[in-house]
């Protein structure tokens, strides 16, 4: 597992049974180049779950580039640890709402039903909570490590927000790494490919550490099934905490 733009309305995603906790599993991916493509991510179209254009998503890239006293911890953005990430518990105790975040890479997930990519031929058909479809669910991936050290402010599912170039999307906690080293900076193909277009597959993430992932760790939208989430529920819940979010800033 490794690291486009008209809008349309997306409605509920088909959904199956309600999801229930698997085990762990390796969740970092070879980076290989031999596997048969996907569908196209870009097939979900993308902007059910973009931020309301009223979320000023620069001046809250830039706050979190500023907010970096309380390390909550620290992980490698790559295997090889030629790069570290900090995950930053500024925003906390904030008025009206709660948040940790921290600025990495995005490599690329290609886990669940519809499991590897091209670039990527050891993708999983489970993921940590479920078996999310990498293809259309928006989600991100934090290590094992953190989720079991922090139970109090993250939950399985959580809501995220993640800021890549200029443009903010949403997501949900949906998948840990537990390799080694546990690594940092990861999300669904649907994710990645909305951020940096179809050029980006299981073996060609995008390796600069300038995406920020801000996790809202209580938060939970409702409708996540095993399969797939409620993209309308999501967009909601996500609007509403970054508003909060952008109010305490005062951005």
């Amino acid at each position: 597992m490794l690291k486009l733009t008209s809008f349309f309305t997306l409605a509920l995603l088909a959904v199956h049974g309600l999801s229930s906790v698997s085990p762990s599993h390796r969740r970092r991916a070879k980076r290989r180049l031999d596997a048969a493509p996907l569908p196209a991510a870009a097939s979900v179209p993308f902007a059910g779950f973009a931020a309301d254009p009223s979320i000023n998503a620069p001046a809250i890239y830039a706050a979190a580039q500023a907010s970096h006293t309380k390390i909550l911890a620290t992980y490698p953005t790559t295997p090889e640890r030629k790069a570290y990430s900090n995950i930053y518990g500024d925003w906390q105790n904030m008025t009206g709402v709660s948040a940790f975040h921290f600025i990495a890479d995005m490599d690329v997930d290609c886990d669940g039903p519809k499991a590897n990519c091209k670039g990527n031929t050891d993708g999983q058909p489970d993921t940590s909570f479920g078996a999310l479809d990498a293809t259309r669910v928006p989600y991100f991936v934090l290590p094992e490590r953190f989720t079991k050290d922090n139970k109090d402010i993250l939950m399985d599912n959580a809501l995220g927000a993640i800021i890549c170039d200029g443009k903010m999307f949403y997501g949900i906690y949906g998948d840990q790494d537990a390799d080694s080293p546990q690594v940092i900076g990861e999300a669904s193909i649907l994710i990645a490919q909305t951020c940096f277009g179809a050029s980006i597959d299981g073996g060609n993430g995008h390796p600069q550490n300038d995406v920020a992932y801000v996790v809202f760790g209580t938060k939970v939208p409702s409708g996540i099934q095993k399969t797939s989430i409620d993209i309308s529920a999501l967009k909601a819940l996500g609007d509403a905490q970054a508003k909060l979010l952008q109010k305490a800033l005062g951005v």
